[in-house]
C-alpha cells in the first residue's frame, strides 16, 4: 500500500541520512555521522520539507554550502563537493525524483 500524507517521510529522512554519513565520511567521522545528524545538516540547506525533487534541484552554490555546512557542524574539514554529489545522487537512486508525486522545482540559490 502507498504511504499517503508525510508517512513516507521517516523512511526517506533514514535513507537519506544514511546515504550521507556514507558519503561524506570521511572527512566527517564516521561515528559522529548519524542518520538524524547528516538530516540535521541537509535541512538546514534544503529546508526542513526537503524532498527528492528539492533535493535534486540543489543548485552548484546549495550544494557547496551544503560541503561547508557539514565541515562546520562536525567541526571537521569540510567533505569536497563531488561527495556531497555523490551522497544527493545516491539518495536519488533510493528514493527518486516522482517516487513521492513531486516535481523537481529549482531552487534560488
Amino acid at each position: 500500500m502507498a504511504k499517503r500524507g508525510e508517512d513516507w517521510r521517516p523512511d526517506f529522512e533514514q535513507a537519506l541520512g544514511e546515504t550521507f554519513g556514507d558519503y561524506v565520511s570521511p572527512p566527517v567521522p564516521f561515528e559522529e555521522a548519524s542518520p538524524h545528524e547528516c538530516c540535521e545538516v541537509v535541512w538546514r540547506v534544503a529546508g526542513r520539507d526537503v524532498t527528492p525533487a528539492r533535493l535534486a534541484a540543489l543548485g552548484e552554490d546549495q550544494v557547496s554550502d551544503l560541503a561547508r555546512k557539514f565541515g562546520e557542524y562536525f567541526e571537521c574539514d569540510a567533505p569536497t563537493v563531488e561527495q556531497v554529489r555523490d551522497a544527493i545522487a545516491h539518495t536519488l537512486a533510493r528514493w527518486p525524483v516522482g517516487s513521492l508525486g513531486e516535481s523537481a522545482e529549482p531552487l534560488s540559490d
